[in-house]
């Protein structure tokens, strides 16, 4: 009976332990004007907020596995945010003044080196940049050779800085984010999931990136094209396709675009000079409004030089398909569907359909 007794008692004790180490509690700082109104850790599928007390809030919850939360803190038009890695402990972020800090934990340690050392990396390129910009003594060749170097120093030292905090962090949330920040190719990406851990792998943020290069290998050029449906996508308000253009003969230059980008408005006049050139039985544009409200489409559509079909409304559906993850993003397709390039921008996108035409 004691025996019995004493085994309950250690697996309770080690349970205890255990669950233990999950508890977390953040504390967070923040500027005294936010009094009153309630900061918001988001992470996930999940949102919780507190009040805000003489400058300080605190989240009080359990957490399985480390990961990156978001802390954002409104009033009116003033706003305040940061992120800090939620794990067992108490985990502390500041977001008091310009500087966010965080600390108190060993992944929140490391994440606020990292930080400091980028924002310090930063600064030296923004200071070497103004100074160039400002500097009357050099021709112009000599100031965009310069500031392209230092462009250069400033992206080498923060790819230096990524690859530390992958190498340091191969299975815990401060992994994912490095990986993903280092990762701009399907070969880099697959080369960094190999070796990672499995907490990495399953991250949330990289498994959607993993699906993300598989939908944007599956819609390369060479591929069939990949159909979409638009419920009220066309003009009219009915349900739209891009098979509806795409693969009827012709070769279609398609831009996903949206009225809030700034490179997508910059492309409209080279896409209106290739319409204008090259339209008719053998040449179609469609565009694809995509992360945008409808209003805000039509309004730019008075706005800006665009006379061929638009697709309205599509928001996310298409950029997933095709792997996009930035926009403008100009594809051309073939007569039959299949695709002939991606990334057309500039001068290339008429030097592509014209190439194209002439065969």
């Amino acid at each position: 009976m004691k025996k019995t007794i004493l085994y309950v008692a250690i697996a309770t004790m080690f349970a205890a332990c255990g669950n233990g180490a999950k508890n977390y509690t953040l504390t967070g700082k923040v500027d005294t004007l936010y009094n009153g109104s309630y900061a918001h850790l988001s992470y996930g599928e999940v949102n919780d907020s507190v009040q805000v007390v003489d400058g300080s809030f605190v989240f009080e919850g359990r957490i399985d596995t480390p990961v990156l939360a978001r802390v954002m803190v409104v009033k009116e038009k003033e706003r305040a945010g940061g992120m800090v890695v939620l794990e067992a402990g108490a985990p502390v972020i500041s977001l008091v003044g310009d500087d966010v800090t965080c600390g108190g934990t060993p992944l929140n340690e490391t994440y606020n080196t990292y930080n400091k050392k980028t924002s310090e990396l930063y600064s030296v390129y923004r200071n070497t940049y103004m100074s160039l910009r400002d500097n009357k003594e050099i021709s112009d060749e000599e100031r965009e050779a310069e500031m392209e170097k230092c462009g250069d120093v400033f992206m080498s030292g923060r790819a230096l800085l990524d690859r530390e905090l992958f190498t340091s962090n191969m299975n815990n949330t401060l992994g994912a984010l490095a990986m993903l920040r280092i990762a701009d190719s399907c070969e880099q990406f697959d080369s960094l999931y190999n070796a990672a851990g499995e907490i990495v792998r399953t991250d949330a943020r990289v498994v959607k990136e993993k699906k993300r290069y598989e939908n944007l290998a599956n819609t390369s050029a060479g591929k069939m094209f990949t159909d979409f449906t638009i419920e009220h996508g066309a003009a009219d308000g009915s349900s739209v396709s891009l098979s509806d253009y795409v693969g009827k003969g012709k070769y279609v230059l398609v831009d996903f675009w949206a009225s809030w980008c700034g490179p997508c408005r910059g492309e409209m006049p080279n896409l209106a000079e290739v319409y204008k050139k090259y339209k008719g039985e053998k040449f179609e544009i469609v565009g694809v409004a995509v992360w945008d409200e409808r209003a805000d489409t039509e309004k730019a559509m008075k706005e800006l030089p665009i006379t061929w079909p638009v697709i309205y409304d599509a928001q996310q559906l298409p950029t997933d398909i095709y792997g996009i993850n930035g926009i403008p993003q100009i594809i051309l397709f073939g007569p039959d569907g299949t695709i002939v390039a991606r990334d057309l921008r500039g001068e290339k996108i008429g030097e592509k359909v014209g190439e194209c035409l002439s065969k």
